[in-house]
């Protein structure tokens, strides 16, 4: 069974049992059904025509939609992403990068505004555009995606186009026949397209018009040679696919279809192109893992739904006395709940004790790096201001350097608690054989508090004054033995001399006598941080345990509940009973016997 038979089992199977009302009881099941059926409704293909400015991509669009809807030129056009679907109705959308979206006209006229070579055009404000088509060739889900040049752009746009790239399932690359691989379009291919895993690339040689093939009868085969070797398919790690070209003349295929000439259109290369496109699509790895993802989670609801049928067939279909065995089981289970928020309690607080760990091994590192700085900024320091330095200065790089800590740590912090959450709903998933899911409101912020370092400096700052006087003092002698017109000079001198000793030495004792403090302080602060960080996952773990308990105690008490309306049913309507378990058997057969059939496709 080929890949596009086995999508067509799987939506024809999926469309039987959505179709079955009697499955909609099982609301779980029901709406995995359902979204897995809206996911393959809306499964396109996307392929994205590239190409450097001048490659006649527009042009090739407009062949392959058998009508001049883009703008094209001689000189670049295309300055958005146009994203073409196919619709009964032709409609246009310009999604903006705010999110807006603004309907527009479905014309050449009206993209003629969004034109590379319009002055003021809008295409900047422009994320894409979305425009639906009724062309044959966009049927099966296919979207095809016209770029702007992946040279000679501005950066923004190349962004654009290379964010758009990892959507596709297959790349026209369009080459010119003059000048087939340039060095840019070989680096964009390996830095743009290969390290993405995206090596499902039709090479179109257009303007192929202008080879007069009986002169050079070998040109393809020099350009596929070229290509070959410029990807180094000969080696193992060749991440291409393959090369293939597609020799193609975009102008006699858009004049041919315009002027009804199907020689001219055939010679163009267009239905050669539009084939190869279409096994390129069908013969793709991404599409062989799509069929096999649809396939394998259709197989896993049945499974599911199987079991619960069998359950539900079983109790159905077992006496009385049987039922109310399950349902004392039942509502001793309910009574025992205590025990497993005990379980849930217990992997909670040792989940708790590694996080703790975890987070003072990190505040240890952040202590010594953050004392070792704070040291070498003291000891650099050189100036008579040290009082501030000390008492304004390094309280504010204190408190930025733990702000800046608890915003990165805080992060981490909370991927942590979330796997736990994560954790703790799989238990919960696998012992009630159901999709559970735990999500607890992040009630609680770790924030940074206003941290308050109490440090007190030696005041130097008068020191300038000391020298002076010192000097005065001592120039009163120096007078007495040296000629008056020499004192000045001596007493500058000597005043910076002193100056600098005194300074030096005022330095050094301030700065001994700072760093206990400091050191000290830093101790505080850190204790403080490491309370408040253990008071934050004490608090988010609370929340979780507080959920999980609450959760389960909901899943005990549904699923009481639902033995016990059973038994009503099972005493007040005995024949209706009998009704829906033959109802129920047959239910399971067909189930049985799609799952079966999917596995059988999928050994094949």
């Amino acid at each position: 069974m080929d890949l596009q038979d086995e999508k067509q089992e799987i939506a024809r199977i999926l469309n039987e049992l959505v179709g079955n009302d009697s499955l909609r009881k099982h609301e779980r099941l029901f709406q995995g059904l359902l979204d897995l059926q809206r996911d393959m409704a809306g499964d396109f293909y996307t392929v994205v025509v590239l190409g450097e400015f001048k490659r006649g991509k527009s042009t090739l669009v407009n062949a392959l939609l058998g009508t001049s809807l883009l703008p094209m030129n001689v000189l670049p056009e295309t300055a958005t992403i146009n994203a073409i679907m196919y619709e009964e109705k032709p409609r246009l959308c310009v999604v903006q990068r705010d999110g807006m979206q603004v309907q527009g006209e479905v014309s050449r006229e009206f993209l003629q505004q969004y034109s590379a070579r319009e002055e003021g055009n809008e295409a900047e404000k422009v994320s894409y555009i979305k425009i639906g088509y009724p062309c044959e060739m966009l049927k099966d889900r296919v979207v095809l995606v016209d770029t702007p040049g992946v040279s000679d752009l501005n950066e923004q746009r190349s962004e654009v186009t290379y964010r758009f790239l990892p959507k596709a399932n297959a790349v026209l690359f369009v080459l010119d026949a003059n000048s087939p691989l340039k060095k840019t379009e070989k680096e964009f291919i390996e830095e743009k397209l290969l390290p993405l895993g995206i090596n499902n690339i039709l090479f179109v040689l257009n303007k192929y018009d202008a080879v007069d093939e009986e002169e050079e009868g070998d040109f393809l085969p020099t350009v596929r040679n070229r290509l070959f070797h410029a990807f180094q398919m000969d080696e193992e790690s060749a991440k291409l696919r393959d090369i293939s070209i597609i020799p193609f003349s975009a102008k006699w295929a858009l004049e041919g279809l315009e002027k009804g000439n199907e020689k001219m259109v055939r010679l163009s290369g267009l239905p050669q192109l539009k084939e190869k496109l279409a096994s390129m699509l069908m013969a793709s790895q991404v599409e062989k893992e799509k069929v096999a993802g649809y396939r394998h989670r259709l197989g896993w609801l049945l499974s599911i739904l199987e079991r619960e049928l069998e359950r539900e067939y079983a109790l159905g279909s077992s006496g009385l006395e049987e039922l109310e065995q399950a349902a004392e089981v039942l509502h001793k289970t309910v009574e025992d709940k205590a025990g497993q928020k005990e379980k849930v309690g217990e992997y909670v607080k040792a989940a708790k004790v590694q996080m703790f760990a975890m987070a003072d091994k990190s505040l240890r590192y952040f202590h010594g790096k953050l004392k070792e700085n704070l040291f070498e900024l003291v000891e650099q320091y050189h100036s008579q201001d040290f009082k501030h330095f000390v008492e304004q200065t390094i309280p504010r790089q204190v408190q930025k350097e733990v702000e800046a800590w608890l915003n990165r740590y805080a992060s981490h912090l909370d991927k942590i608690l979330g796997i736990m959450e994560q954790e703790v709903a799989r238990g919960f998933s696998r012992h009630f054989e159901q999709q559970v899911k735990l999500q607890a409101r992040k009630e609680n912020f770790l924030r940074c508090e206003k941290l308050g370092l109490r440090l007190e400096a030696a005041d130097i700052s008068q020191t300038a004054n000391q020298a002076g006087m010192l000097t005065a003092v001592g120039m009163v002698f120096t007078s007495l033995v040296i000629t008056p017109v020499l004192t000045p000079f001596l007493t500058m001198w000597g005043r910076t001399k002193l100056l600098d000793s005194l300074l030096g030495k005022k330095l050094e004792e301030a700065k001994a006598e700072i760093r206990p403090q400091l050191e000290g302080e830093l101790v505080r602060v850190m204790v403080t941080l490491s309370a408040q960080v253990h008071k934050y996952i004490d608090q988010r773990a609370e929340t979780i345990r507080k959920n999980a308990e609450s959760a389960y105690e909901t899943l005990v008490e549904d699923m009481a509940k639902g033995v016990d309306k059973q038994l009503t049913e099972k005493r007040e309507e005995s024949e209706t009973v009998r009704k829906e378990m033959t109802a129920l058997s047959e239910e399971m057969n067909m189930v049985r016997m799609y799952r079966e059939n999917l596995q059988a496709e999928g050994d094949m």
